[in-house]
């Protein structure tokens, strides 16, 4: 018997392999080519979230500088210089308007969306080509990143502005005291006790804001709790033009009591009135509309004086005798409104801006059936206020300080009023 090789068997065929290392071999490749493109694939993936994550981030800060410009450029929309304010105010967030390839347009009225007909209406559209990162590979170098808002004056958000800038109890509130407003309280004073509340005291309004701080003792309530810290407000009645003084109507115009009667009032009528107006008590007066300028004196209402009228606006000025202060004795009844359309629309009491902080302080009260609807602006001066304001109409107070005293609601109902409030307020629309 002969005896081959090994190397004979092997090359005779009796053990072949049976191909398995091959299909291994393939598979291997197949794997890696898979574990290849998957990574191409999660590559591509990564940078479209971080190239977008990004565009977003630069789409957040375009918004806010969208939102600034649409509301500034409503803020001017009565000066004619909106496009101006718009962009000043894109600029202020980093987006000047024709720098670094960036675009800001101001719209009045917007160029779409459902406002696009209302010259109310203030739009603004931010935009800019950002450079991508990771997408550049893909071909795509930059993209184009726009924000757009729409933004118009509605009423603004506070009825109560105590503008003295630093006067310990700037606001003050005392024994038995009970105010409901329905729009915010503000005070500018930086005093830690800028408001201060003492006694069986409760305020109640929307919001109520110091830039200081404030203090609260006895039995009083504020609700909410006034945020600290805040921003101080400017007059917000600077636009509103102060009336003529024209030649004197009236010269220490008084009445000395027992005057008209409940069926047939005495009759006032606008115009200027030099030192003043008196009157002391028991009578009945009705106010004709118009503007009633107060050129020195003030006005002094005694005790159980009925007063009426509508459309009616109080200027308080100096002249003869020199300033004088507003003075309602609590026990007299008034139900007064102010103009509801023209250059004075809402506007009750008006002291004269340039009045010194020294000048008289005014009170304005009534008993429970008065009404003041309309706003009481001493912005220089200080003013006591006690009424009651129907929730159906408004008032507004705006004093440089300012106590309040007895029960008094303040209602936010400006329907009557052609342009609402005469304070403004920017509102987002869109």
């Amino acid at each position: 018997m002969t005896i081959k090789p090994i190397e004979s068997l092997r090359t005779a065929g009796s053990v072949r392999p049976n191909g398995s290392c091959h299909r291994r071999r393939r598979s291997r490749g197949q794997v890696i080519v898979l574990v290849c493109v998957s990574l191409v694939a999660m590559m591509g993936m990564i940078a479209v979230v971080t190239d977008f994550s990004f565009m977003q981030h630069q789409r957040n800060m375009m918004q806010t500088a969208a939102d600034s410009a649409a509301m500034a450029g409503s803020e001017e929309l009565s000066y004619g210089d909106m496009v101006a304010a718009g962009k000043a105010d894109a600029a202020t967030n980093g987006y000047t308007d024709g720098q670094s390839s960036v675009t800001v347009t101001i719209n009045n009225p917007p160029s779409t969306g459902p406002n696009s007909a209302n010259s109310g209406y203030v739009e603004a559209i931010v935009s800019k080509p950002e450079p991508t990162y990771f997408l550049r590979a893909l071909g795509v170098g930059t993209m184009t990143v726009s924000a757009r808002a729409v933004a118009y004056e509605g009423n603004g958000p506070n009825c109560i502005y105590v503008l003295n800038p630093s006067a310990p109890a700037a606001f003050s509130a005392n024994g038995n005291v009970d105010v409901n407003s329905g729009c915010g309280l503000l005070v500018d004073s930086s005093s830690s006790t800028g408001l201060s509340v003492v006694g069986n005291v409760s305020i109640t309004a929307p919001s109520i804001g110091v830039v200081g701080g404030y203090s609260s003792g006895g039995n009083s309530t504020l609700s909410p709790t006034p945020k600290i810290g805040v921003i101080p407000a400017s007059d917000p009645l600077a636009n509103v033009q102060a009336p003529t003084v024209g030649s004197c109507a009236h010269t220490n115009f008084s009445l000395n009591g027992n005057s008209g009667s409940t069926g047939s009032p005495y009759q006032l009528y606008q115009g200027t009135y030099c030192g003043g107006i008196s009157v002391h008590g028991n009578a009945v007066l009705f106010f004709n509309p118009g503007t009633y300028v107060l050129a020195g004196g003030g006005m002094s209402i005694s005790a159980n004086t009925t007063m009426t009228g509508a459309g009616l606006t109080f200027y308080n000025t100096t002249g003869t005798g020199g300033y004088g202060a507003i003075s309602f004795n609590g026990n007299s009844t008034a139900n007064f409104s102010a103009p509801t359309s023209g250059p004075l629309t809402g506007i009750l009491f008006f002291q004269d801006r340039s009045i010194p902080s020294t000048g008289a302080a005014s009170t304005i009260s009534g008993n429970s059936s008065s009404t003041f609807d309309g706003a009481i602006y001493f912005p220089t001066t200080s003013v006591s206020f006690h009424g009651n304001s129907s929730v159906n109409g408004y008032s507004i107070v705006v004093a440089n300080l300012l106590t309040l005293s007895g029960n008094a609601s303040l209602g936010s109902n400006y329907t009557s009023l052609t342009g609402g409030s005469p304070i403004k307020g920017t509102v987002l629309a869109e």
